[in-house]
């Protein structure tokens, strides 16, 4: 069985960034658009918040999954940060992920699609029993992967689909979140301008 440590995880993450690396395409933070009368920034940050059902194998069932991240760039290569929990229902967790992935992004006038992957660490509450109940906490690296999929009713705001997994030692879960997406990629709006670019424009 392969073990899973924290520098089997930042070599994966290494050769991800390494082949990034190849790509000679030149970058422009300054970088804007104009859609629907405003100004939108080309390589922008955005955060995603959302909840669904995750299969946990650990107890063989499903449980209610709930999630924050902060997707943002360097340059042009993208990467998120994000807590997830999960438990019996809304309000009773037993399990508490964060995790630093390494990602793809393509945006869309009406669209926002992106993968993720990278490290996790896991906190989980395990129970046992003797004559009464006890509670323990099983601590574990993992590996962590996403793919949003965003339709943006607004340029900078949307609604979308997340299917994720993360596996560790102690348990495997993969599932399916409901996400809202804020983007920072607003700037200003054009007063007075016809829009330059009525037609979809993907970019990383």
């Amino acid at each position: 069985m392969l073990k899973i440590t924290p520098s089997l995880i930042a070599l994966s993450l290494c050769i991800s960034v390494s082949r990034a690396q190849s790509s000679g395409d030149n970058y422009d933070p300054k970088k804007e658009i104009t859609y629907d009368g405003k100004r939108y920034r080309v390589h922008n940050n955005y955060l995603t918040i959302g909840a669904g059902k995750a299969h946990n194998s650990y107890v063989s069932g499903n449980q209610f999954n709930g999630a924050a991240d902060f997707n943002f760039h360097l340059k042009h290569y993208r990467f998120q940060t994000g807590v997830m929990l999960g438990g019996d229902h809304f309000g009773s967790y037993s399990h508490l992920q964060a995790h630093l992935c390494f990602g793809k992004r393509f945006e869309m006038n009406k669209a926002n699609i992106a993968g993720y992957l990278g490290g996790s660490y896991s906190s989980m509450n395990r129970s046992y029993e003797d004559s009464i109940v006890h509670f323990s906490i099983v601590k574990e690296p993992g590996f962590y992967a996403c793919v949003q999929t965003t339709y943006k009713f607004k340029y900078d705001l949307g609604i979308g689909l997340s299917f994720f997994a993360d596996f560790n030692r102690a348990q495997s879960i993969y599932g399916l979140r409901l996400e809202l997406y804020f983007s920072g990629a607003y700037r200003r709006a054009v007063k007075g301008q016809q829009n330059l670019n009525q037609q979809n424009e993907t970019y990383r």
